[in-house]
């Protein structure tokens, strides 16, 4: 499985693309949209798409094949019309495109109209690395949201390092110890090498810590088990135990890396387990904020 990120300027593209892709179907799993940034999730392989003008059996826009091929991943996309042109165009533009393969010269230079445009792009494979992060902070000083959104941009573009995403969680504010909010940081990267990434992100965060119970949570990999998705939710509505982490951290795959102290680890595990939750994560259970959010 790969998840593809793709970045437009502006919503339009990237909210009807999402659409067909998954109306072609194929490859690809799931798809959303985070402002002009769109996420694919697909499997790897080559798949019959439904695809031809935009109806409600067809997609304008599909991913025809996903491959992997040592450090290197190639997709085949397929548009029509205009969609033809973002295939043939802009996709090939996009940061991270090492080579574009057009099976006809007239994939490149004809596109519009009623044209079908093919375009096999080549990028390189990195692994998905969410880490977890709480408790850094003290009631005096410090703010673990802005110290790891501070660490991961200090890391962004540096050793085949790519800072995708930061978010908030939410926890159960009842918690005895929490600072103040109770929240929890996920930091959300793309990586060639995990435990260099981890290492450097370490030791940016250990400067601006100020707390004894400092942890950190680390995750490789796109899914999500359902025992740990579990977790975060209950994260939202209980006070959980340093040994209920540890156990849904060693059935899940997840590391728990103490930094200062083992309590944190508690919250940095929720965090991984919300990372993908989109705005849910930063509500409260049964939140009435969540419910007025117009997306």
């Amino acid at each position: 499985m790969v998840e593809i990120i793709e970045e437009c300027s502006a919503k339009g593209p990237v909210e009807w693309d999402a659409v067909n892709r998954l109306r072609a179907g194929g490859v690809v799993r799931k798809a959303w949209t985070e402002g002009t940034t769109l996420h694919l999730i697909a499997g790897i392989g080559e798949v019959p798409v439904s695809f031809g003008p935009s109806s409600k059996e067809l997609g304008g826009q599909a991913l025809e094949a996903v491959e992997i091929k040592g450090n290197l991943v190639s997709t085949t996309w397929v548009g029509i019309a205009g969609a033809g042109l973002g295939i043939a165009a802009c996709l090939p533009q996009g940061e991270g495109v090492i080579q574009a393969h057009y099976p006809t010269e007239d994939d490149l230079t004809k596109v519009g109209g009623t044209r079908v445009n093919r375009v096999t792009l080549v990028t390189p494979k990195a692994q998905k690395v969410v880490v977890g992060l709480d408790d850094t902070d003290e009631k005096e000083k410090g703010a673990t949201w802005a110290l790891g959104l501070k660490a991961a941009r200090s890391l962004d573009g540096k050793s085949g390092v790519e800072f995708l995403a930061h978010r908030i969680i939410q926890l159960y504010p009842g918690v005895s110890w929490k600072t103040t909010n109770c929240v929890s940081t996920a930091l959300i990267f793309a990586a060639r090498e995990k435990e260099q990434l981890v290492a450097e992100l370490r030791r940016s965060l250990e400067t601006g810590i100020f707390s004894q119970n400092a942890s950190m949570a680390v995750k490789v990999g796109i899914s999500v088990p359902l025992a740990l998705i579990a977790y975060g939710k209950q994260a939202k509505r209980r006070i959980l135990t340093y040994e209920e982490a540890v156990d849904v951290a060693n059935r899940t795959g997840v590391e728990l890396i103490p930094i200062t102290g083992n309590r944190g680890s508690i919250g940095a595990l929720a965090a991984v387990a919300c990372a993908d939750m989109g705005i849910e994560a930063a509500a409260l259970a049964d939140d009435s904020g969540l419910f007025k959010v117009s997306t």
